[in-house]
């Protein structure tokens, strides 16, 4: 079969599959819905005690948290920011972390392959894209190489994103004695739990030897071989060309990503998380950053804690709300968040997809663009290269990086996982990054946003009534 026959095959099944999809959460009698009313509210009392995971010494709050901040107005700001999200998530707050910020495929996909090259004992991975083109084949290429060495290799892919990669891909994985799991298949004689297809694994994570851990927006796929900031030599300006955004952590907070396989991986083959030192090692600090983690639930309405998250820290913020997103198609109390920081004067903006691999994922964002425009939001998007980065950085202090995008979807319909780093320095390059990214955008001006055609109009009227299923 040619190369191009294949794709278009792939392009099929892929249409097909999210027919299915709608399909079979059209027809759910029970679908999730997000919070609504005082489900919200966030009590949260100035004496609550914030829980470290890893406070050894004893520290007194304060002192651990100072040296993140620049004055005590920021600090009075950091503790609340921290004790809301604790509030609502329940996790604890990891501190002594080194995190790194990875713009971009190449640098991402280097820091990857080194840490997968120096494992010794296991490599755990979740992607929801695999795809089997180069950047695929390198990932294999080096799982099997480790896989021979000795070291344990488990993956977790979703079913949905890997329906542009063959199936003797896996199988050569699968040869080689490499555990793999497809969540959700979407065949129906490899899944009879029809109701459950539109629950999907959105989660990016990969732990080394549970030593080392990433987390992010980037798939595994060959979109992001090249950096999107100015294309390569000869090569056309949208051509292969992915913005997107990861992180390495290094430090106490990776035994908390490292849970959140283990568990994901028990729960799948219905045995006990796997544990002892060799998957949970000591983590001795490496670095000064507060780290905690939230997640949703594919299906779970009870465990929607990045949505709760996102619209704490936003009706918080006193600034400046900076988001980056590639997906963009929230809820009305969400937008009403937004709208409300930038009419009592936080400076909100919004990078967004100029162009992107599902035009009515555009139109169902841009639905929301005149109302946002009249509120005071100023709303950017990327035409150049398309937009897939799921970052925000909030008052300069509270800053985000992860896998979930700002729709239903990913705060009912997927697994997701998103680090929040508290802290002036990193919150900095965050907004460092921010800018050189808002370069490469063109703002939607109020004045000529009302003149777009009735064509455009009518999309968007069109893309709204699928914000719940995109």
């Amino acid at each position: 079969m040619g190369f191009e026959t294949a794709r278009v095959k792939s392009a099929h099944r892929r249409l097909i599959s999210m027919g299915l999809l709608w399909a079979a959460g059209m027809l759910c009698g029970c679908m999730p819905s997000l919070p609504e009313g005082d489900q919200l509210t966030i009590i949260c009392p100035a004496e609550y005690d914030i829980t470290f995971a890893n406070n050894t010494r004893g520290l007194p709050l304060d002192n651990l948290l100072k040296s993140t901040v620049a004055s005590e107005k920021q600090l009075r700001h950091l503790k609340r920011f921290i004790r809301v999200d604790q509030t609502i998530t329940g996790r604890p707050l990891y501190s002594g972390n080194q995190v790194r910020l990875l713009i971009d495929g190449p640098m991402a996909y280097e820091a990857m392959f080194e840490a997968m090259r120096k494992a010794t004992h296991h490599i755990h991975l979740e992607t929801f894209i695999l795809d089997d083109e180069e950047i695929g084949q390198e990932f294999a290429e080096v799982l099997i190489e480790r896989r021979q060495a000795g070291v344990e290799v488990r993956l977790v892919y979703d079913a949905f994103g890997i329906l542009n990669a063959e199936d003797a891909f896996f199988d050569r994985l699968r040869e080689h004695g490499i555990q793999l799991y497809k969540f959700n298949p979407l065949d129906p004689t490899e899944n009879l739990q029809v109701w459950q297809m539109n629950e999907r694994h959105h989660r990016k994570i990969l732990v080394v030897d549970g030593r080392v851990a990433f987390a992010g927006g980037m798939n595994i796929s060959s979109v992001y071989a090249h950096s999107s900031f100015g294309p390569p030599m000869g090569m056309p300006k949208l051509k292969n060309r992915w913005r997107d955004t990861h992180l390495r952590l290094d430090g106490p907070v990776v035994a908390e990503f490292q849970t959140l396989f283990l568990t994901l991986w028990g729960k799948l083959h219905e045995t006990a998380p796997l544990t002892g030192p060799e998957y949970f090692p000591d983590l001795p600090p490496t670095g000064s950053k507060l780290v905690q983690v939230m997640v949703s639930a594919a299906g779970d309405e009870e465990e929607v804690d990045i949505y709760k998250v996102f619209l704490a820290a936003f009706h918080q913020a006193e600034n400046r709300i900076w988001i980056t997103q590639g997906y963009f198609s929230p809820d009305q109390r969400f937008l009403n968040v937004l709208k409300n920081a930038a009419r009592r004067g936080v400076d909100v903006r919004l990078l967004l997809p100029g162009a992107t691999d599902s035009w009515i994922t555009i139109s169902s964002s841009q639905a929301h663009y005149s109302e946002l425009l009249r509120a005071g939001v100023r709303v950017f998007e990327r035409k150049d290269a398309l937009q897939h980065a799921k970052s925000a950085v909030v008052d300069g202090i509270w800053s985000t990086v992860g896998s979930s995008n700002l729709d239903y979807r990913s705060f009912l319909h997927a697994n997701e996982a998103n680090a929040v780093i508290y802290g002036s320095e990193f919150a900095s390059r965050m907004e460092d990054m921010f800018r050189a990214d808002q370069k490469e955008n063109v703002e939607i001006m109020p004045a000529d946003w009302k003149k777009r055609s009735l064509i455009q109009r009518s999309a968007e009227v069109f893309g709204s009534m699928f914000d719940y299923w995109l």
